[in-house]
C-alpha cells in the first residue's frame, strides 16, 4: 500500500502518482492475482495476461549471459560485481522482467547487502529528469508484530550543498542523501505516528545517510518500454497489457461460456414437478441428470430427454479472435497462440522467423532496456550497467576495496537466438559435413557435445573402419 499523503506530509516533498496511474497500477496487479473486476457469475478468469508475461520474460531473459570482467589489476572488484550480478539478477530474471511486462515497471534498490526488486505498490516517485528517468524516491517497508504495523519510508534524492575544501574554501557539491521514517499504526490502512527506528526491526538502519560524487541514484526504475498513454507526463511505464483489458475481459468470457456449456452438456432428464415432490419427500435421491424445472406436470408423458447442443465451433472461433488481437496488441505476431479446442499451443521457432517479426522486434525491444549501445557510440548502457554502478559504488562507500578499485570493471551481456532450431541447424550442418564444406569433427563438437580430441579420433577410426570394408571384410582380413 502507498501512503502518498503521509508520505509527502513526512519529508516536505511532492510525489508524482496521478489518480489514473493508481488506479491502472492497481488494476495490474488484480490480473497477475487472478482478480480482475469482471471475476463474477459463471465469468471466471484464465489468467492468460500471466501465460503472456512468462512467455515474454522467458523470450527475453533465455540464456542471458553476463560476464564482469577487469579492466587491469587482480580484477577483484569484477568479482564482486559478478558475484552480486550472479545473486541478485540471473537468478530471478526472469521472475523480474516478468514483474516489469505486467505492472509496468521494477525498481532496483541497493538493500545494504545486494539488490531488491520493487513493485509499483511500494514506491513513490519524488523526481525526474527531461529524459523520464527517475532520480529521486521513496520506498516502503511494511511489518506486522503482534496487533501493530510497521511502516518504514525511505527516501533517495540529490541535493546541492556546499562544503569547505582544504584550502577552507567554500565549494558546491551534489550530495547523494538517504533518509529513513518509521511509523507505527494500530491499523494496517494507516500509517500511523512517526517512531523511532530503534523500537522497530530496522534498529541497525541510520536516519540518515549520505555520499558525494554520485553519478546516479542508488536505485535504478526498470522500465516496460511501452509508451504511457494512461498519463504521458508520468514517469512511471505502463504493463503491457495496458491497452487490451477488454480483450481479456472477452477471452475470460468466451472461456467461461466454453466451459459452462461443456460442463451442462450432459444430457438431461425433464420431469414432472409431482415425481419431483414425490422423491424428496420420500427421501430419494434424484440421479444428477434430472433437471429441476419447477414446471407443472407434463400432460403427455412423465418425463422427457433433452440434449444440450454445445457451440464448440464458433466458441473456438471466437477464442482464437481474441488470442490473434491480443497477440497483436502485446506485440507478438499474429497467431503466436492458438486454441485448438484442447489446449492453447505457441508458435515454434520457425513460424516466429518466418512471419512477421514483431515477437522478435519485442524481445529486442525489452533486451534493451537490460543492455544496449550508449547513443555515441562509446561503450554499452542499461539495466545491468546501472545495476553494476550501484554494487561497484556502494562497496566503495562500505570499505570494501579501496576508491582506486572505483570503476575496474568491463561488462559484456549475450542473448540467445529466439529464432534459433537447433533440429533445423543440425541437419544444415550434417549437409555441410557430407558435402566437405565442414569437417565431420566439427559436427560432432557442435551438435553431439564431443571434445575435439574425441571428435577427431571418432572420425579417424571411422575413416579406417570404411578402408577395412573396402579390402574385403568388416576388421579388413583376408
Amino acid at each position: 500500500m502507498l501512503f502518498k499523503t503521509d508520505a509527502e506530509k513526512a519529508f516536505g516533498t511532492e510525489t508524482y502518482l496521478s489518480p489514473e496511474m493508481d488506479a491502472a497500477i492497481k488494476l495490474w496487479g488484480q490480473l497477475e492475482s487472478g482478480k480482475p473486476p469482471w471475476v463474477k457469475g459463471d465469468t471466471r478468469t484464465i489468467r492468460f495476461s500471466n501465460t503472456v508475461a512468462r512467455e515474454l520474460a522467458k523470450l527475453i531473459t533465455q540464456n542471458i549471459d553476463i560476464k564482469v570482467q577487469p579492466k587491469y589489476g587482480t580484477g577483484e572488484t569484477a568479482k564482486r560485481i559478478q558475484k552480486s550480478i550472479d545473486d541478485y539478477f540471473l537468478k530471478n530474471a526472469q521472475r523480474i522482467m516478468q514483474d516489469v511486462i505486467m505492472l509496468g515497471g521494477s525498481m532496483a534498490k541497493w538493500n545494504g547487502k545486494g539488490m531488491d526488486y520493487i513493485l509499483p505498490d511500494r514506491f513513490l516517485v519524488t523526481e525526474f529528469d527531461s529524459n523520464g528517468e527517475v532520480t529521486g524516491a521513496i520506498f516502503f517497508s511494511y511489518y506486522q508484530k503482534e496487533k501493530k504495523f510497521y511502516t518504514r519510508a525511505e527516501w533517495h534524492r540529490f541535493e546541492d550543498g556546499e562544503r569547505r575544501d582544504e584550502a577552507g574554501e567554500s565549494v558546491s557539491v551534489r550530495v547523494y542523501r538517504v533518509s529513513n521514517k518509521a511509523f507505527v499504526s494500530d491499523n494496517q490502512d494507516e500509517i500511523g505516528r512517526p517512531t523511532d527506528l530503534k523500537n522497530t526491526k530496522w534498529a541497525d538502519i541510520v536516519p540518515e545517510f549520505t555520499a558525494e560524487n554520485l553519478e546516479k541514484p542508488l536505485f535504478v526504475y526498470i522500465k516496460n518500454p511501452y509508451s504511457n498513454t494512461i498519463d504521458p507526463d508520468s514517469p512511471l511505464g505502463v504493463s503491457c497489457f495496458s491497452e487490451c483489458i477488454e480483450e481479456l475481459r472477452w477471452l475470460d468470457i468466451a472461456m467461461s461460456t466454453l466451459g459452462v456449456e461443456t460442463e451442462d452438456s450432459e444430457p438431461k432428464m425433464i420431469v414432472g414437478q409431482s415425481a419431483i415432490q414425490y422423491a424428496e419427500a420420500n427421501g430419494i435421491e434424484l440421479p444428477r441428470m434430472v433437471l429441476k424445472t419447477g414446471l407443472d406436470d407434463m400432460t403427455d408423458k412423465p418425463f422427457e430427454q433433452w440434449q444440450p447442443t454445445l457451440q464448440v465451433t464458433s466458441r473456438i472461433e471466437g477464442i482464437n479472435f481474441y488470442l490473434n488481437i491480443l497477440s497483436a496488441k502485446v506485440g507478438l505476431d499474429v497467431g503466436y497462440y492458438v486454441f485448438n479446442g484442447q489446449r492453447i499451443v505457441a508458435a515454434t521457432a520457425t513460424q516466429i522467423e518466418s512471419a512477421e517479426r514483431r515477437t522478435v522486434n519485442t524481445v529486442l525491444a525489452y533486451r534493451q532496456v537490460l543492455d544496449r549501445p550508449e547513443s555515441n557510440g562509446d561503450g554499452r548502457v542499461g539495466v545491468i550497467h546501472d545495476i553494476a554502478y550501484i554494487i561497484d559504488s556502494m562497496s566503495v562507500i562500505n570499505g570494501e576495496y579501496p576508491p582506486s578499485e572505483y570503476g575496474n570493471y568491463e561488462i559484456f551481456c549475450d542473448f540467445a537466438d529466439i529464432v534459433a532450431n537447433k533440429q533445423e541447424d543440425m541437419m544444415l550442418d550434417l549437409q555441410l559435413a557430407n558435402q566437405g564444406f565442414m569437417s565431420k569433427a566439427a559436427f560432432l563438437v557442435l551438435h553431439r557435445g564431443y571434445t575435439e580430441e574425441e571428435a577427431k579420433k571418432m572420425v579417424e577410426d571411422a575413416r579406417k573402419e570404411n578402408e577395412a570394408k573396402q579390402e574385403g571384410s568388416l576388421f579388413g582380413e583376408e
